[in-house]
């Protein structure tokens, strides 16, 4: 049956103009009056003046991770350490952990904490010596384990930090390689927890209007949780997932979803991190912080270049996670020496790219993906860490504009929600939590910034002749939205609300009817 949208706005990013909009079988077949377009027997969608746009891409986050996030202690509110302990006191206590069951936290903020500080391995040892404690800070780039979570690793005194990351066995604190090798060894959930949980996450997704996720950084540890996902059929949105170079086995068991979707999942190319966060001062960058330190490269030259290689061999694309300008600046310099053919490799969140850099990213046809909704949530960290004037600058959209680059905007999720209008809000506004207005020479316009959210992320993933636009012949994968985000006062973005979410011309998410019960049960 062929479904006619009308009586709204259509924002179509293509060259269509009119006030309906025609799907039959998932695809759009028509745009333009409505007195010309309807047909007996249609099924008229009525927009009641509200706003239909293309569906958001997400152009970087880790579904698999905000999964995992929904089974684990949730830190995140936390305002001290006292905090931290109570809350996951609590946790034991009400669900009767066991000794030797792990118990994994995730979303605390040193900087938000009254102390300024991370917790220590002896503050959670107090009450759970029996029990062995993970807890993931925000940035997902380090955190701390209890005494018997060490031991439980078979993480000594001894140990000697990886290539890219520390170990201080005295506190517990782990960071970059180090923290994320450890986690992987930790154990997971049951399979049939983690079906509910990625059921949950991408209901989730959908209400903030995302039809194509992402899966950054795959390891072989999730190797047999995609089997399962894939086998009964759990995926209802689209997923890129982007292994990183060392998952051998996973690459080798989903070689047939290589650049292809196969039950709404395929294998976009590789992952790596070349860099920290610039929160926690380890994004590698020219000019020193505040304290004079400069972050650090977590891989080595060699490591960068062989994993490049690869990549340009099997005509694969690459995504680079660099935070810190000297980062940028290493992956561009290693790429230009063994690019040949275009595969749109990618810099993953660019926070602190200078507009020196972007002529080089453009001749090698890089894609800067920026994390944004920094500016907001760490906007005012930054400022501390770097100096006021340098944190002016992060996430240079405005001056990416200037240099004519295609950059795309993401939410790094589980780092934060996957709450894609927050990110059109702060692209345009460039407000810190303080109220400050951070770098406002780098706000752009609100169409620019739904253009990074939409059709740039099907360009990024190569998929700009299905999706990220309203088009005849594309995929209808369309929101529909409660404001028209081009016209509504800026400052007033934010408020703007979800109110369906269509993939291949089926509602997937409707606010009025909330989240499908049936599809995601509690699993707490």
């Amino acid at each position: 049956m062929k479904t006619i949208y009308t009586n709204g706005v259509i924002i179509s990013l293509e060259d269509y103009s009119g006030n309906a909009l025609v799907e039959e079988n998932g695809k759009i077949i028509n745009i333009g009056n409505y007195q010309e377009l309807y047909e007996k027997g249609m099924k008229v969608v009525d927009l009641e003046g509200h706003t239909l746009i293309p569906a958001f891409i997400d152009s970087h986050s880790h579904i698999s991770g905000y999964a995992t996030s929904l089974l684990q202690v949730a830190l995140d509110d936390c305002q001290s350490i006292q905090d931290v302990q109570k809350v996951i006191h609590k946790y034991i206590e009400e669900n009767q952990i066991k000794n030797d069951e792990f118990i994994m936290c995730k979303g605390y903020d040193h900087h938000k904490l009254k102390e300024k500080r991370h917790i220590t391995k002896q503050e959670l040892d107090t009450f759970s010596q029996d029990i062995p404690i993970i807890i993931q800070h925000q940035t997902g780039h380090c955190g701390v384990m209890n005494s018997n979570a060490l031991k439980k690793l078979n993480i000594q005194k001894e140990t000697k930090s990886p290539e890219g990351g520390k170990i201080d066995f005295d506190t517990g604190f782990l960071e970059e390689t180090a923290f994320t090798y450890y986690l992987q060894k930790a154990p997971m959930a049951s399979l049939e927890s983690l079906k509910k949980a990625y059921l949950k996450a991408q209901q989730t997704y959908a209400s903030y209007g995302i039809t194509t996720a992402q899966d950054g950084m795959i390891v072989d540890a999730l190797k047999n949780i995609y089997h399962m996902l894939i086998q009964d059929h759990i995926f209802y949105i689209d997923v890129v997932g982007y292994p990183g170079f060392d998952a051998h086995d996973f690459m080798k068991d989903f070689q047939n979803h290589i650049k292809k979707y196969m039950n709404n999942f395929k294998i976009g190319g590789y992952k790596m991190f070349l860099d920290g966060s610039p929160q926690n001062k380890t994004a590698w960058t020219i000019s020193p912080y505040v304290d004079g330190t400069y972050g650090y490269p977590t891989l080595t030259d060699e490591q960068l270049k062989n994993n490049l290689i690869k990549a340009v061999q099997e005509d694969m694309q690459v995504l680079v996670h660099c935070n810190g300008d000297q980062a940028v600046q290493h992956y561009m310099d290693q790429y230009q020496r063994v690019h040949q053919q275009d595969i749109r490799p990618v810099i993953i969140h660019a926070q602190m790219m200078r507009p020196e850099q972007m002529n080089q990213a453009k001749d090698l046809h890089m894609i800067p993906s920026f994390f944004l909704s920094h500016v907001y949530y760490f906007g005012d960290i930054h400022k501390e860490n770097m100096g006021v004037q340098r944190a002016q600058s992060i996430s240079p959209l405005q001056s990416a504009l200037k240099h004519h680059l295609c950059f795309t905007m993401h939410t790094d999720a589980p780092v934060i929600q996957p709450n894609m209008i927050e990110s059109l809000h702060i692209a345009v506004n460039r407000e810190t939590q303080s109220d400050d207005i951070l770098g406002k020479e780098e706000c752009i316009e609100p169409l620019e910034a739904l253009k990074a959210l939409t059709i740039h992320g099907a360009y990024q993933y190569f998929e700009e002749n299905e999706k990220g636009s309203l088009k005849i012949g594309k995929k209808a994968d369309m929101v529909i939205l409660s404001e028209n985000p081009l016209t509504i006062d800026k400052k007033k973005i934010k408020d703007i609300k979800v109110l369906k979410t269509i993939k291949d011309g089926q509602v997937i998410f409707d606010s009025q009817e909330g989240i499908n019960v049936s599809q995601t049960t509690n699993i707490f």
